[in-house]
Order: structure tokens, then sequence, then C-alpha cells
């Protein structure tokens, strides 16, 4: 989901001005969308204000109006992320909303990721005869956040039985002894779209 972008918009005396500028100009244009905050944007232009007349100050080197306007720099940003918090709640991810309100979406970072790649060399195998159960095992991908096996009997059109593991491999158990099983897994990373292995099958034995 797209959040408000602020630190790499607001290192420099100029990018602040602008940026909150901005924020100030769209949140007003755009009141109706944050009818709550009134204040807020009313705090950030007192604020902003200031530390454009403290600008003007410090240009002649004083280190006392210096220090003044780093001063007001950081109330300015403090204001500034108070108002991107109550945005980003009303946005709920939607970055026309934020656009509107003058902040700069983040980039959505899933979609550039895009699908997962097919899980690669899904193994089934029987380590402890008796037990009614199989391990599997598949080649690990960094960026997934979960593997999801699946499992079902052999030439069955029974639905898929579904085990959530942050591992690589894992266990299912309580299988049905000399019943042939088959099995596919999927990685689960920024985008959850399922993109299967090959099936595999076994025999539990």
């Amino acid at each position: 989901m797209a959040k408000p972008t602020l630190t790499s918009k607001t290192r420099t005396d100029s990018k602040l001005v602008q940026y909150a500028s901005n924020v100030v100009s769209k949140t007003t244009e755009n009141a109706s969308l944050f009818p709550d905050a009134t204040e807020k944007v009313a705090l950030l232009k007192t604020a902003l204000d200031t530390y454009m007349g403290s600008l003007s100050e410090a240009a002649y080197r004083d280190m006392r109006q210096v220090i003044i306007k780093n001063q007001q720099a950081t109330v300015v940003r403090e204001l500034l992320y108070d108002l991107s918090l109550h945005v980003e709640s009303v946005a709920k991810g939607d970055p026309n909303i934020l656009l509107a309100a003058g902040f700069v979406p983040s980039k959505d970072n899933s979609s550039s990721i895009g699908i997962s790649p097919k899980a690669n060399d899904l193994r089934a195998v029987v380590t402890h005869p008796g037990t009614q159960t199989v391990q599997l095992r598949v080649n690990a991908w960094r960026p997934a956040k979960y593997y999801q096996f699946e499992y079902r009997k052999a030439n069955s059109l029974n639905p898929w039985t579904t085990v959530l593991s942050t591992k690589s491999r894992t266990a299912i158990s309580d299988l049905e002894y000399l019943q042939e099983y088959e099995f596919r897994v999927t990685y689960l990373g920024p985008n959850p779209t399922p993109n299967y292995s090959e099936i595999v099958r076994c025999v539990v034995v």
C-alpha cells in the first residue's frame, strides 16, 4: 500500500519549504477530503510561515538565527509527519488521496517484484515408515514470506488441503496407510498470487 513519502522530500531547506507549502495548499484546496485535519493544517501553515521568516534572518550567517532556523525546521517536519499520519489513515493506501493532500506516494514494492517464480524441485519422501507422515521439501526462495504446501489423494477431485509454513520444508501427518497422495507448493511473496510447482506423488507406507 502507498504511504506518504517524507524524508527524501524534506532534507534541505528549499525542499522542505516546497514540500510543506504544497501540502498546505493541497490539503486546504481539498479540505472536504480531510475534515478532521483543519487544525493540523493551520498549525503547519503557521510553523511554515515562521520557518520561512527564519530562513531570511539566517541568510546573514548569524549563529543565533541559524539555530532558530534549524529549530523551526524541526517543528515543521514534526507537524508534517503528524499530518501525514492522519492523511495515511484516511487514504488507506490509495495514492490518489495522498496526492490530493500534497504528499508524494511511496512506491509499491510488491508490484515491482511481480509474481513469485514457480516453486522448484518439490520432493515428497517417507523417512519414517509406519508413522503415516510424508516429509515435503522445496528449494527456498529468499523473498518468500510463506511456503504454501497443498495435498490431496491421488486421482481424486477432492479440494486441496493447505499447510502454510515459514520454512521451505514441512511434514504432513495422519495420512492413510498405503494411500497415494499428490503434493504441490507455491511461494507466497510480496505478490501473493500463487505459482504452483509440478505435482509430485508419494505412497504412504
